[in-house]
């Protein structure tokens, strides 16, 4: 069992691996110093789990001492100890980027030697890499991996193999990002939507009003079990989401902890839910015993739950079909928090509603309602300037 001591402001952390031939023990050892601003709480449960974690590596062969462990090699001790902190989908993200881009920059450089300047270098060269379409990555994707390296170098230095962090950002140069475009429908746009709708499957129909009463990720809302409905409170749990990795479906826990939340639904979305809910039993005793009993809200025709790209395929079909502009099913988020914004909802209880950790990442709504602002000034003055239009002032207004 590992040892703890506290040395000054650091810990030291002690692993014994028996002793060797001359019957010497055999100790590796790792020194952590926890962040100025962490709580006597924070501290020790950050502690017992890096050497949980220290331990476990000692004892399997996985660190190694010596200064001369390159990077590829931490890469997969990083990797390996991802598989219980990560969602599905992130560690497939993480792992197809450190494959794709950081081993071959860096894999081959011993962990000791990589310096700031590797960093910059790293950038530069994602900057000007060509993709598949032969075009340069986009600057948010840049950014997207060296948090991926950023993370992999703080774990470095968590466990021992580092003193300082090379890749911290402060100092670095990125490639400078175009205005992010947030798609959203607007007013006329959802009424044309939500028109072409009726003509659609009774479940597609309750699926898309769902997602623009409550904001929720096509994941969540595949994960939906009739028994996160509460009839008396019109509300919605959302408590867990649906993940589609390499052909695998299967269900994880919310993105975040302020992703667990409850959503207060309107009544006429109740009462779609429940006229719903009769027609799916009547379904399933059609089926009889081919029917999957997962009391899933959203299913195929055996009862089966849908996954997300099925649900982003049906809805980019259903685009199509009626000649609407391609928007992402994730567009219906974006749609239904400036619904609400624009109709004076306070930001904190939009924020609350879609499952954000900070009001930052609702801002951005904000920004596209602001913009939609401008354009609906524009538009006042071309219909309304007297100048414009061939028409003056009445003399009284002189």
């Amino acid at each position: 069992m590992a040892t703890i001591r506290k040395r000054g402001n650091a810990y030291q952390i002690r692993v014994s691996c028996g002793t060797d031939m001359q019957g010497k023990k055999i100790i590796e050892s790792m020194t952590w110093k926890p962040e100025a601003n962490m709580t006597a709480r924070q501290i020790e449960k950050e502690l017992n789990k890096i050497a949980v974690h220290f331990e476990e590596n000692v004892k399997n062969g996985s660190i190694k001492k010596d200064s001369k462990i390159k990077f590829h090699e931490l890469c997969d001790i990083y990797l390996e100890m991802q598989k219980k902190t990560l969602s599905p989908n992130s560690y497939n993200a993480y792992s197809h980027t450190i494959e794709s881009y950081i081993k071959p920059a860096l894999g081959h450089l011993r962990l000791a030697d990589i310096t700031p300047l590797h960093m910059q270098k790293f950038i530069n060269a994602l900057s000007e890499k060509k993709t598949l379409r032969h075009t340069t990555i986009a600057p948010s994707s840049v950014k997207s991996y060296y948090i991926v390296v950023q993370s992999i170098f703080k774990f470095a230095c968590r466990m021992g193999f580092l003193e300082q962090n090379p890749a911290t950002s402060t100092n670095l140069d990125f490639p400078k990002s175009p205005p992010a475009h947030t798609e959203i429908l607007d007013e006329k746009g959802v009424k044309h939507l939500l028109e072409c709708l009726e003509k659609e499957p009774l479940m597609w129909k309750v699926l898309i009003h769902l997602a623009l009463c409550t904001g929720c990720r096509r994941g969540e809302l595949a994960a939906l079990q009739w028994g996160d409905i509460d009839w008396d409170k019109k509300q919605v749990k959302i408590c867990k989401s649906m993940y589609h990795v390499k052909g695998e479906t299967g269900i994880k826990l919310p993105k975040s902890r302020d992703s667990n939340r409850i959503i207060t639904i309107p009544d006429y979305m109740l009462q779609m839910l429940k006229y719903y809910k009769n027609r799916q039993a009547e379904q399933k005793l059609i089926q009889g015993r081919d029917w999957n009993e997962h009391n899933m809200l959203f299913t195929d025709k055996n009862g089966y739950y849908i996954s997300p790209p099925v649900i982003s395929r049906w809805f980019s079909s259903f685009l199509q079909r009626n000649a609407i502009p391609h928007i992402k099913f994730h567009a219906l988020r974006h749609t239904s928090a400036s619904i609400l914004l624009a109709s004076g909802t306070n930001i904190k209880t939009v924020s609350s509603r879609l499952g954000h950790s900070n009001l930052t990442t609702t801002n951005r709504y904000v920004h596209a309602l602001l913009d939609a602002d401008i354009v609906a000034a524009d538009t006042l003055e071309q219909k309304l300037n007297f100048t414009e239009v061939g028409q003056k002032w009445d003399k009284t207004y002189n």
